[in-house]
C-alpha cells in the first residue's frame, strides 16, 4: 500500500525534492496507521505531524517562488492549489474522526492524498524547477 517516490516525481530543486520524499514517508505512515487500526490518538498524532509538515512545505515553496520572482499568475494558481489541498485534507480528516473504521475512507484518503500530490508535483511543482533552470 506504500507510495513510492520515483525519479519521475523529481522537480529539480533539491529542497523541494527532499521535502517531497519526506512527505511521501509521512503519507505512508498515516495510511499504514489507519490500515493497522492503530488507536485514534496515534493516527491523530500522524495527522497533526502531516499537517505541520505540509504547512512548512507549502510556505517554503511560496517563499521560493517570491524569491525567484516567479510569474504572479503562476504563483497565484500554485497558492490556490495549496488552499484547495487544505480544504480536501480537512474534509477527509473530519470524516475520519467521525468514522475511523470506514474502509472506504482509507481508500479515499489514499486516492485524494496521492492523487493530489502526484498531480500537483507533475503539473505545478515541476514548473518551478523548469523556471529555476531557465534562470
Amino acid at each position: 500500500m506504500d507510495i513510492k517516490f520515483t525519479d519521475d516525481l523529481l522537480v529539480g530543486v533539491d529542497s523541494i525534492d527532499t521535502q517531497h520524499k519526506e512527505l511521501i514517508g509521512i503519507i505512508n505512515n498515516l495510511l499504514n496507521a489507519i490500515n493497522r487500526g492503530d488507536g485514534k490518538d496515534e493516527v491523530e498524532k500522524v495527522v497533526a505531524f502531516l499537517k505541520r509538515y505540509v504547512e512548512t512545505h507549502f510556505s517554503m515553496e511560496e517563499t521560493l517562488m517570491k524569491r525567484i520572482k516567479y510569474p504572479t499568475d503562476k504563483y497565484l494558481e500554485h497558492e490556490r492549489q495549496h488552499t484547495d489541498f487544505w480544504e480536501k485534507y480537512n474534509e477527509l480528516i473530519n470524516q475520519y474522526k467521525k468514522d475511523p473504521r470506514s474502509p472506504l475512507l482509507v481508500t479515499t484518503i489514499k486516492n485524494v492524498l496521492v492523487g493530489w500530490f502526484t498531480n500537483h508535483v507533475n503539473k505545478t511543482d515541476k514548473a518551478i524547477g523548469a523556471f529555476v533552470r531557465k534562470k
